[in-house]
């Protein structure tokens, strides 16, 4: 004699399937982020290292923006390098190139990049700028001295290059890329951050600190804080 299922048989392991699903639907966001938080943190690394290499560009050549740019592409170009096949011996030095082509790129719109001189100041100009053959600039001497009246810095505060790099980094993993950036989008009120949420990618900062090996130039500096 065949016995019939009871209802409590029927649905025997139905709970068991319907945690399965929740706790599956729950669980692929968090490792979607956990991923993008890893690449986020490579990505915090490079455009620190990139700042660092724009800076000392900077240090040594009068605090040229054109240079401190071209070497922060240099920096950046690491997230360029991706490849869509496995690269043979001829192809190295081509994949390179394009990766620093598409970082300089990068690095010269400003809805991708902004790189902002805290230092010098303007107020530093017009305590210690001095014309010497025809150029103004800060002297390149490290004596403390007496602080100028406008910016409260000694010379040799003046003749520290301080910068911050943000940079808008793309979110490549898919689903984190809308929530994330729609959620800031509401909360951060930056123009510049806006731009980064609007295109889908998230601002990362970078900053450095050098002391200037040349003459500080406001005509090469450019913007000033």
């Amino acid at each position: 004699m065949t016995r019939r299922p009871t209802v409590r048989g029927r649905h025997a392991g139905a709970a068991t399937v319907e945690f399965a699903i929740v706790a599956l639907i729950a669980l692929i966001p968090l490792v979607l982020a956990v991923l993008q938080l890893g690449l986020l943190y490579v990505t915090k690394h490079t455009v620190q290292h990139a700042a660092f290499l724009a800076a000392r560009a900077g240090a040594v050549s009068h605090g040229s923006r054109t240079e401190m740019l071209r070497y922060l592409a240099k920096g950046l170009a690491p997230l360029h390098a991706g490849a869509t096949r496995g690269l043979e011996r001829g192809d190295v030095a081509t994949a390179v190139t394009a990766a620093y082509a598409r970082a300089h790129a990068e690095a010269r719109r400003p809805d991708r990049t902004r790189l902002r001189v805290l230092n010098p100041t303007r107020a530093s100009f017009e305590d210690f700028e001095r014309v010497r053959r025809g150029v103004r600039e800060i002297p390149n001497v490290y004596v403390h001295g007496v602080p100028g009246p406008r910016s409260g810095q000694t010379l040799a505060d003046a003749n520290l290059l301080k910068l911050r790099v943000d940079y808008c980094a793309p979110l490549v993993v898919p689903l984190v890329d809308r929530i994330v950036t729609t959620a800031l989008r509401r909360l951060d009120p930056d123009p510049f951050r806006q731009q980064c949420y609007w295109a889908r990618r998230l601002p990362v900062a970078g900053h450095a600190l050098v002391h200037m090996h040349s003459a500080p130039r406001r005509d090469l500096i450019g913007d000033l804080a």
